[in-house]
């Protein structure tokens, strides 16, 4: 790891990152200037638009010229802070969709920000100011299984949203949103038209990903599974001649998301990896897990991710290319042709202990308009980016899903087009044809007569639905890539290191109420509800022990 640091009597900023893309992750000054970066810049060449120039010398005309606003004009996962002595103000700021998290603190004697929340729980602990369990938090990791705004498991320090700045001057500070996907017009394009968009800002976002590798002279890396949205990424870079790959896949041994992703690798002559996650063991270190993700999101989420990465050699690769949240981006988020309002129960991991958090959910879903919106900024930007918070520990994540040109535009197409992710099938069939050429997990069968008839005729359909069919009936998941409740039934040993763990820091608890539920639902609860609750034991163990 890389540690960087400047230390004055106001002020002391620290950079602790990996050794990866480190022309990007910036931590310089001048007379007039403090910046610092963590992540990458996506699109430093079409801002420089040939110029021959710093990167520090871009960001300080760009914010020169656009004032705070100017994190607009900037592309990739990244968040970063500007320290402008002239008016001994700060900026602190993070990505339009949040893929860098920034934590802040503040009380009148301090302003803290931190990328990581348990680096802000060990400072306050070191200048003794009192930390208190947010009890909001801990239901609502219980019920979403992760948190649906900007709170934290301590009282007083939240997270800074998506698309969101902090500017500290004359000792009072204030947060702006400075992007936001409900400011985005539903566009009137034809489907011709549409699928002609979505094709090139796709490409744009690729081309912005692997060529930063080639800047690097890194080897290309991307994840694959037998779902669309990694194949998209994989194949697209292919496509456009990206073809030197190592692609990675974890699931199950022998499962769809193995083999479908084994023989795209094979047919284009890429690199492949396999990591099994049979029977559940590497969920069995549940401090170091929360420890990356601050306990924020459900531990056995991208738990898999932690294991597969400490298992590969990162050295020679650059950027992790996935297709994170692509079926969300596509439609997936709709459960109907229309706008409407999010239900109560919208993305929640379980319901048990609903009643304890209806205040909290009801709030935040009163801050959205449609289920697509919350479910954005719910389960796609605070939950489903947990598996980067492992990733960029080794390198730095990126999806061409998640380019915000890509992302704003798709947010535009019209619901009964994206419905049932018909414009994302429509896509491939019409531009990336040869791309179906393999079974979709979901469904066994080709993506292009997934959603026809012409699926009942085919085999693999039926060999799939035979699948979940058997699930349902022994009310137990044994296919996907990760089936918990099967694999504790199987693996004794490792449901009794949970329990046992459960048992041993239950105490941590304090607060009764919560200490109760907890009890409950780890006695009631399938695994993955159990989970929810070790997750909160740990983050309490983490932020408070």
């Amino acid at each position: 790891m890389i540690c960087r640091t400047v230390d004055t009597d106001n002020y002391v900023v620290q950079q602790l990152t990996n050794s990866k893309f480190l022309n990007d992750k910036i931590f310089e000054q001048n007379d007039a200037y403090f910046i610092g970066i963590e992540g990458v810049l996506l699109n430093l060449d079409e801002l420089k638009a040939g110029r021959e120039i710093s990167i520090l010398e871009l960001l300080i005309a760009l914010y020169e010229n656009y004032g705070s606003d100017f994190v607009k004009q900037l592309r990739g996962d990244f968040s970063g802070f500007i320290f402008d002595k002239k008016t001994d103000s700060w900026l602190v700021f993070t990505n339009q969709t949040g893929a860098k998290r920034i934590f802040v603190f503040e009380n009148g004697n301090y302003l803290i920000f931190a990328s990581e929340l348990n680096r802000i729980s060990a400072l306050m602990s070191e200048l003794n100011i009192p930390r208190k369990l947010n009890t909001e938090a801990a239901y609502s990791l219980l019920t979403s299984g992760f948190m649906l705004n900007e709170i934290s498991f301590i009282e007083g320090v939240n997270r800074l949203m998506p698309g969101c700045y902090l500017e500290l001057k004359n000792c009072k500070s204030s947060i702006s949103n400075y992007f936001h996907l409900k400011n985005i017009e539903q566009n009137s394009d034809s489907k011709k038209q549409i699928i002609n968009k979505v094709d090139g800002l796709f490409q744009q976002a690729i081309q912005r990903g692997f060529e930063k590798d080639k800047t690097y002279n890194y080897k290309h890396i991307a994840t694959l599974s037998g779902g669309l949205d990694s194949r998209m990424t994989v194949l697209m870079a292919h496509k456009m001649g990206y073809t030197d790959q190592l692609n990675f896949t974890f699931s199950q041994a022998n499962y769809l998301d193995e083999q479908i992703a084994k023989q795209i690798a094979i047919d284009h002559r890429h690199e492949f990896m396999f990591q099994s996650l049979d029977h559940g063991n590497y969920l069995r270190n549940i401090d170091e897990i929360v420890a990356y993700n601050d306990g924020m999101i459900l531990f056995s989420g991208s738990a898999h991710v932690l294991k597969s990465c400490k298992n590969m050699n990162f050295e020679p690769y650059g950027l992790v290319h996935t297709g994170l949240i692509g079926d969300a981006v596509l439609g997936s988020f709709l459960s109907q042709p229309t706008v409407v309002r999010p239900s109560l129960t919208a993305g929640l991991y379980s319901g048990k202990l609903l009643p304890k958090a209806v205040n909290y959910i009801t709030s935040v879903q009163q801050q959205f308009d449609s289920e697509e919106l919350y479910k954005f900024y719910g389960r796609a930007f605070m939950g489903a980016m947990n598996g980067n918070y492992y990733l960029d520990v080794f390198s730095q994540s990126v999806s061409p899903f998640l380019d915000i040109d890509f992302l704003s535009y798709c947010y535009s197409i019209p619901e009964d087009l994206k419905f049932r992710q018909k414009i994302y099938i429509d896509w491939i069939a019409q531009k990336n044809r040869e791309f179906a050429a393999y079974p979709w997990e979901k469904t066994g069968v080709s993506p292009l007569i997934s959603l026809t008839n012409k699926k009942y005729f085919a085999p693999g359909y039926y060999k799939r639905m035979s699948l979940k069919f058997f699930d349902k009936l022994s009310g137990k998941l044994k296919s996907g890539m990760n089936p918990f409740d099967y694999w504790l039934e199987e693996n004794k040993p490792l449901a009794q290191h949970f329990t046992d763990y459960f048992r041993q820091n239950i105490s941590l608890v304090e607060n009764d109420e919560l200490r109760n539920d907890c009890n409950w639902l780890f006695e009631n609860g399938n695994w993955d509800e159990r989970f929810q609750v070790l997750t909160v034991l740990a983050a309490i163990k983490l932020h408070f022990s």
